[in-house]
């Protein structure tokens, strides 16, 4: 009897030990008095933006690729779906290459749930092969809740996103540099336009509901090149999960069709560009599925249609920077004051890594952020009065290489108990008020 409760009592202080090394309390802490935070906030006051003079009137050119595999794959966007079943609209890449004679820049965006990390660096790696020089990435992606997964190695990406499929990073990394050097070859001299309108009354907040704010600007710029074809880039903030989460079927959702409209309208060329989509979504409508889809993109491009248009110069100058952001511990949080211990988050996940990607073409700044970044933070930290005083134009996307998470307005931390500042939120409290001040620091350097 002893012997057994010996070896009970042994069983027992394993688990109980194994619990310990597993399990933390969320550290609330200021983030003022945090080290990464301080550290971060040094390391923007060196950090400057490169520029990049003109020497020629601007050039853009773009292009697009099927990236919809012709063999089984898993889907992303909800709980595991190990296959898709039909492809409603074919997935895509959409590349634009901008050159003001200094510097090509390559927007690139594509329909997936986000810019797969794994794909981001087998691009860089062929790019680097190949010896380019005085270029700059931008990434992006739609948000589809409806595209392909298999594309994150990690224990956690596995297991939510489906089996790896090395040979479609191979494929789409291929495709996309492909597709990179035919935007370039098609360069003409261009006019670039800013234009934003309000589509507020569509959108409401998904994690605060009335309690929230919201930002329901759609934003973007477009392109008129000297042979009359014409191209449009678009930003929103609202989620593309206006399909069911059981419909097995591919999609690139109410982006995808947007662009489509758009093109009916007299448009050569879209991308559509995820923007601050942390806490927003389209208002209920009584339509399902992909009769959603076609309601929602028409608010959109008829909105985009009523939009002023605010020219660029002809010849302007670029400025870029990468900024990696400092991170302290991972806060993955099962429960109000508990979190999975970091090592164990870096055991099935990734460190927590990224940065600010910083692109400027004249006085209009893009901002990508590498999570889910809400629009509510854009609207209650007022970047919008700030963006008016230093007159500039300000884009913010996500998902741009990397993935942290959901990124919200930081009291919805303590008060809410959905998803997404719960399970989402890997980073902990006051992380919204942490990108936010690095932005603004980025956007007051010139």
């Amino acid at each position: 009897m002893k012997k057994f409760l010996k070896w009970v009592g042994g069983i027992i202080l394993f688990f109980l030990l194994l619990a310990i090394s597993l399990v933390g309390p969320i550290d609330r802490s200021p983030l003022e008095e945090k080290s990464f935070y301080k550290e971060m906030m040094a390391e923007l006051d060196t950090i400057m933006p490169v520029s990049h003079h003109a020497t020629q009137v601007l050039k853009a050119g773009w292009s697009r690729a099927n990236i919809t595999p012709n063999y089984s794959m898993p889907m992303a966007g909800y709980i595991p779906r190990p296959r898709f079943e039909s492809v409603h609209d074919s997935l895509y890449t959409r590349i634009v290459a901008i050159d003001n004679g200094s510097i090509t820049c390559y927007f690139i965006s594509t329909d997936l749930l986000l810019f797969p990390p794994d794909l981001r660096d087998r691009i860089n790696e062929k790019i680097a092969a190949k010896g380019w020089k005085d270029f700059f990435l931008y990434l992006s992606a739609t948000h589809t809740h409806n595209g392909v997964g298999g594309w994150h190695s990690s224990v956690l990406g596995k297991a939510v996103l489906g089996d790896y499929h090395e040979e479609w990073i191979e494929e789409t990394a291929q495709l996309i540099v492909q597709k990179m050097e035919e935007a370039y070859a098609s360069r003409l001299e261009s006019k670039i336009a800013y234009f934003e309108n309000d589509v507020s009354e569509s959108v409401e907040n998904r994690i605060a509901f009335d309690k929230g704010d919201i930002d329901g600007l759609v934003r973007g710029f477009s392109i008129e090149r000297v042979d009359s074809t014409k191209g449009i880039v678009f930003t929103f903030s609202a989620h593309a999960t206006s399909i069911g989460k059981d419909n097995l079927v591919l999609s690139g959702d109410y982006p995808a069709a947007a662009i489509e409209q758009l093109k009916a309208k007299g448009w050569d060329f879209g991308m559509y560009m995820a923007g601050m989509v942390g806490s927003h979504r389209f208002r209920w409508v009584p339509e399902k599925d992909f009769d959603a889809v076609a309601v929602e993109a028409k608010l959109l491009t008829d909105k985009i249609g009523s939009a002023s248009f605010i020219t660029l110069e002809d010849s302007i100058e670029i400025k870029t920077v990468n900024v990696p952001i400092q991170f302290g511990p991972s806060q993955l949080r099962f429960e109000k004051n508990w979190k999975v211990r970091d090592w164990a988050f870096r055991l099935f996940v990734n460190p927590l890594e990224g940065e600010i990607t910083y692109l400027q073409l004249g006085n209009l700044v893009f901002m990508g952020t590498p999570c889910d970044f809400s629009g509510e933070l854009y609207t209650r930290e007022k970047m919008g009065s700030l963006v008016q005083q230093l007159n500039k134009k300000l884009i913010i996307t996500s998902f741009n290489g990397d993935y942290n998470g959901y990124i919200t307005y930081d009291p919805h931390y303590e008060t809410l108990a959905k998803e997404e500042v719960r399970a989402m939120n890997w980073v902990g409290p006051h992380y919204g008020k942490y990108f936010s001040h690095i932005i603004e620091r980025l956007l007051n350097k010139n």
